[in-house]
């Protein structure tokens, strides 16, 4: 068993054995949506993008634009049965 002393551990704890490298993200690509010019809702910009995303990932993504100002709700479309849908819109800015 090797002792060592705190000169000795504060050398060894500022070296680094593994060279640095380039990162790399893990996981599935992110995936870009690029927000109409005209009113839509998320079920539109889901069947758009042909399913790539699920409609979770969908709705946080305008969530985010919401609240970044991308994007603005103009409307809510209350079908006869079911939940309504609200209609967003770019921001103009």
């Amino acid at each position: 068993m090797m002792i060592m002393n705190e000169h000795e551990r504060e050398q060894a704890s500022n070296e680094d054995p593994k060279p640095p490298k380039a990162s790399k993200r893990r996981g599935r690509p992110a995936v870009n949506v690029s927000w109409p010019e005209n009113e839509f809702t998320a079920e539109e910009i889901y069947d758009a993008l042909e399913k790539k995303l699920s409609r979770v990932s969908i709705h946080a993504k305008i969530n985010k634009a919401l609240s970044s100002g991308e994007l603005r709700t103009v409307g809510k479309i209350k079908p006869r049965t079911g939940r309504p849908k609200m209609v967003y819109k770019r921001s103009s800015e």
